[in-house]
């Protein structure tokens, strides 16, 4: 099973680590996605999918569309009135400086935007397996100097302790994945605060309105994607016919988990209180 594992920079050969570089620089993120690194198990595969969708993430239309999707989530955590514990209280009474509340807080909208742009892109290679569609976009823009400048540490699944290793095995039966997605690893050095998110999380997960909401994400994605262009990635050789098997059980697991994910995501940042004041240092 070539894609049910992680794939970390250092495990990688020259050709994955540039195209891990691209994405971060593409998508202008500290951190390379989970799913790029499941499909690196399939380096053909990875190869295909960035060659062809690589310009699609860097256009002005792709990066239009995942803004429009970030902020409709947003529109509908405030609307629905969602949000998990107080950050703020929370993250003091465990020890945590006002600095790396700070932190926390901006590294949670740094996954917003991640999120609402992997929603899109699963979606787009779901057409890429479907027999493509047709669209265009504009020339990419200049490469993210943050990319290069930042890393952001997302720890493998391999590296957890038994208390993590507990909320990993919570995570993938709940939402019937095989992996953890990034924005839960990235909490796993502090597991009590983890364990926290993930409660809220699974909370709000069996509340009908919010999976009403997050149908209505779904629906809203798919809207976002018409004019962004995807080839037949079928009609490309070295993938085998077993590989398509695996590759659409993956990629078909992100996009069905991706809109939920999005959702979450802002209801989690507005729960961080901005105003430095009302903040208590234990």
């Amino acid at each position: 099973m070539a894609l049910t594992r992680i794939y970390e920079e250092h495990e990688v050969g020259p050709e994955v680590r540039r195209i891990y570089a691209d994405i971060r620089s593409s998508f202008d993120l500290p951190y390379v996605p989970t799913a790029f690194k499941l499909a690196a198990g399939l380096p053909p595969y990875l190869k295909l999918i960035w060659d062809d969708l690589g310009p699609v993430a860097r256009s002005k239309e792709f990066q239009t569309s995942a803004k429009a999707l970030e902020e409709y989530c947003r529109s509908l955590a405030v609307g629905g009135g969602w949000k998990f514990a107080d950050q703020e209280r929370l993250l003091a009474g465990q020890k945590f400086s006002y600095n790396d509340i700070e932190q926390l807080g901006a590294i949670v909208g740094t996954f917003t935007r991640g999120l609402a742009k992997m929603a899109l892109f699963a979606r787009l290679l779901q057409r890429g397996y479907g027999g493509g569609q047709r669209g265009r976009v504009t020339a990419g823009k200049q490469a993210s100097a943050l990319s290069r400048m930042v890393t952001l540490h997302v720890p493998n699944e391999g590296e957890a302790g038994l208390r993590v290793w507990l909320i990993y095995s919570d995570i993938k039966r709940t939402l019937r994945m095989q992996n953890v997605m990034s924005v839960y690893r990235v909490l796993s050095p502090f597991p009590a605060y983890m364990a926290s998110v993930w409660m809220d999380s699974k909370k709000l997960l069996a509340d009908p309105a919010f999976l009403r909401a997050k149908d209505d994400v779904s629906k809203r994605t798919l809207g976002l994607l018409v004019g962004l262009p995807a080839r037949d990635h079928r009609a490309a050789h070295g993938i085998e016919s077993a590989d398509w098997r695996e590759i659409e059980e993956m990629v078909d697991g992100f996009a069905r988990v991706s809109p939920q994910f999005c959702l979450l995501v802002s209801v989690w940042q507005r729960s961080f209180n901005r105003a430095a004041g009302q903040i208590a240092i234990a």
